[in-house]
């Protein structure tokens, strides 16, 4: 990674979805709470708070999947 919401960030960003652990959910969730969708709790675990609080998203042109790829950390972080 670069450090920074750089090109090489942005390629490492893999989807993250119901079931996921770990520091990148953990910083999925985190980013949902910062900008007003409540995942339930920050314990790095895509459960069913975090899969809600990513169908209730409005953000950018973002599709409602309930997963988070490229394009929703995009927003969420560097949007």
């Amino acid at each position: 990674m670069d450090e920074k919401w750089g090109p090489k960030t942005r390629a490492a960003i893999v989807t993250v979805k119901k079931g996921a652990k770990g520091n990148l959910t953990w910083i999925l969730q985190a980013a949902l709470y910062t900008e007003g969708y409540s995942p339930e709790s920050l314990d790095s675990i895509f459960g069913k708070g975090s899969e809600t609080a990513l169908a209730n998203q409005e953000v950018g042109d973002i599709s409602v999947d309930r997963k988070a790829g490229k394009a929703t950390f995009t927003e969420l972080v560097a949007g």
